[in-house]
């Protein structure tokens, strides 16, 4: 029997990292776990997903991570640690939460809560 509405297509498949989740639990060893997927791009602009799984790293602060440019993916020939990144992350959190509750308390009503 033919395969219902058979196609033959066009298109591109790739794997991708689609989420980076840093794990910072209280007690336990900080982790990047990247979660992976299939893209698959048809020529008429029609994509599909598929989940491919998560790769882990555990926190090592004074691993080396080699630089890539985003656009080309070639090495730059420049490294940070894990450290420097966890600093960036750090930081990027705290003035992130900083500017949040200092927005907070300028949009708070002066009068509400004070004493006579």
């Amino acid at each position: 029997m033919p395969n219902y509405k058979e196609q033959t297509v066009t298109g591109e498949s790739w794997q991708r990292c689609q989420q980076v989740v840093v794990e910072n639990h209280r007690g336990s060893d900080p982790a990047v776990r990247f979660d992976e997927e299939r893209v698959v791009a048809l020529a008429d602009g029609e994509e599909s997903r598929k989940p491919l799984g998560s790769l882990v790293m555990p926190y090592d602060p004074s691993a080396p991570i080699e630089l890539r440019d985003p656009v080309s993916g070639d090495l730059t020939g420049e490294s940070v640690t894990q450290a420097d990144v966890y600093q960036i992350l750090y930081s990027a959190y705290m003035n992130a939460a900083i500017a949040r509750d200092e927005a907070a308390l300028s949009t708070e009503d002066p009068t509400a809560g004070g004493t006579a």
